[in-house]
């Protein structure tokens, strides 16, 4: 499909990380990344990045390249983009014309949490309840992907099996790469003291702001185990028979393996998937925005822990329940959905090309 390209027409994808955005913006350009490299030249742009996620990108053969704020069109043209992937939530109306201005094909990732409008030459929503009358009043002209098929997934994922969810005694606990409410030490120590004899896993990105007390947390418990940036996600997901896990881009990853997933929502673009359809399906959605981050033994804290503790009991004791769940969360979401937007963006690319 490739063909009418010059050789390695390249792409450019914008997005950002920080200890308040977290790493969800990257990972989803990275494994959109993934899929578009054999056939185009990929850079990645940024204004702020950790260093842990800029290693991977150059892990994987990335270029990267740090920009100014705001956006402007002479850096971005200098860098010579055949199309433009923008992931960021926070652009400013005045960057955004930057952007719609530019003489290259526009995508963007979108989630709708805002009533922003902007076009582009192709938008991206996994969302099941993506809003599609909206994009095609603001963007009319627009290639919409939109729904789970279009689910951003790794190239991890791809390869690997599907293990029956009886044989997974494995209980996760991931909650981004961030874990903005600080919530790995209190949810870890609730879940050790109900379940003492089942193999909890706590999935961390990087070095976690209770480290100390986590570690001595893993001395004291033989069947608690902290798990760092580890070679494949997807493995440690497969192994699992039922995950704890922030509400973000993670939930479209545990899907894509059967797990049955109680789905924290704790920032304001996590609602979509508390107002979802498939709430209360293959997941469970908990609002804990109102959770203090502080080290702090409130009432209101104490209430959404408890909620947690009789949500994983009623599930991790139901293996029928969990099944059926893992076999929902499957007939969503398969491999392929990075693979369908790259498809598209080259059909734009190639028509795009023929109209001039």
């Amino acid at each position: 499909m490739g063909a009418f390209l010059q050789d390695k027409a390249r792409i450019v994808l914008y997005g950002n990380s920080s200890q308040q955005i977290g790493a969800g913006h990257i990972m989803r350009l990275l494994a959109l990344a993934q899929a578009a490299q054999t056939q185009f030249e990929i850079v990645f742009i940024y204004k702020t990045c950790s260093d842990l996620l800029l290693q991977k990108l150059h892990l994987q053969g990335f270029s990267t390249h740090a920009i100014n704020s705001p956006l402007n069109r002479r850096e971005l043209m200098d860098l010579k983009p055949t199309a433009l992937i923008v992931d960021d939530y926070y652009l400013t109306a005045s960057e955004w014309r930057i952007l719609e201005n530019l003489d290259i094909y526009l995508i963007k990732l979108d989630d709708a949490l805002d009533n922003n409008t902007f076009t582009a030459d192709l938008i991206i929503n996994p969302a099941p309840n993506a809003p599609v009358d909206r994009y095609k009043q603001f963007a009319p002209t627009a290639t919409l992907c939109l729904g789970t098929k279009y689910t951003y997934l790794r190239q991890e994922f791809t390869l690997c099996g599907f293990i029956p969810l009886a044989k997974r005694k494995n209980l996760l606990i991931t909650l981004g790469g961030t874990d903005s409410k600080s919530l790995a030490l209190p949810i870890s120590k609730l879940l050790l003291d109900s379940f003492p004899e089942i193999e909890i896993q706590l999935l961390l990105g990087t070095v976690h702001q209770h480290q100390l007390l986590l570690e001595e947390l893993q001395k004291e418990h033989a069947n608690f185990h902290l798990i760092y940036n580890p070679k494949s996600v997807a493995e440690i997901m497969s192994l699992s028979g039922l995950a704890i896990s922030s509400a973000g881009g993670t939930l479209g990853e545990l899907a894509s393996m059967g797990v049955p997933t109680l789905a924290l929502i704790t920032v304001d673009n996590q609602l979509p998937a508390l107002t979802s359809p498939l709430n209360n399906t293959w997941y469970y959605a908990i609002d804990l925005r109102n959770f203090e981050n502080e080290d702090s033994d409130t009432s209101q804290n104490q209430d959404i822990l408890n909620q947690i503790k009789e949500q994983v009991l009623i599930l991790w004791h139901d293996t029928c329940k969990r099944v059926h769940m893992s076999e929902q969360a499957r007939q969503l979401v398969d491999t392929k959905g990075c693979q369908r937007i790259i498809e598209q963006l080259i059909i734009g690319l190639k028509n795009k090309m023929e109209q001039q």
